[in-house]
């Protein structure tokens, strides 16, 4: 399975459920694209994107993006911000796409990859039905 066939199947890990009545994006910061990187490197990657959020006073919350079955985790970010905001996010941080929640849908849109053929954006479904909240 290539990696966007992969991106399609994420669920999102989140300790505070995020409402289908915002729009926002979910960027990750770690794995540029789409190469795994020592855990210590993504973490510096995560610390420069939260910088970059601090500074030009963005909203966000944290989540984990999965596989399915949550073999592979990866720390990434709601950002409440628009689409292009999110792709501009992206690019900087050499991501190969975004997933961007609108009106309670959840989409897959390529930010690297849209200069590897691949399409501009994809629905996905329903956000909430891809959201699992964690307790305690």
């Amino acid at each position: 399975m290539d990696l966007w066939e992969s991106y399609k199947t994420s669920v999102f890990l989140c300790h505070q459920p995020l409402g289908d009545q915002i729009n926002f994006a979910i960027i990750s910061a770690q794995n540029p694209a789409g190469h795994l990187h020592h855990p210590q490197h993504n973490l510096t990657l995560d610390r420069e994107f939260e910088t970059e959020l601090d500074e030009a006073h963005i909203p966000y919350r944290t989540l984990i993006g999965a596989s399915p079955d949550l073999s592979f985790q990866e720390k990434s970010w709601a950002v409440l911000c628009d689409k292009h905001k999110a792709l501009s996010l992206a690019l900087k941080f050499r991501q190969n796409a975004i997933y961007w929640v609108e009106s309670g849908q959840l989409y897959l849109v390529a930010a690297l990859m849209e200069q590897q053929g691949y399409p501009a954006e994809e629905h996905l479904g329903p956000y909430l039905a891809r959201q699992i909240v964690l307790q305690g």
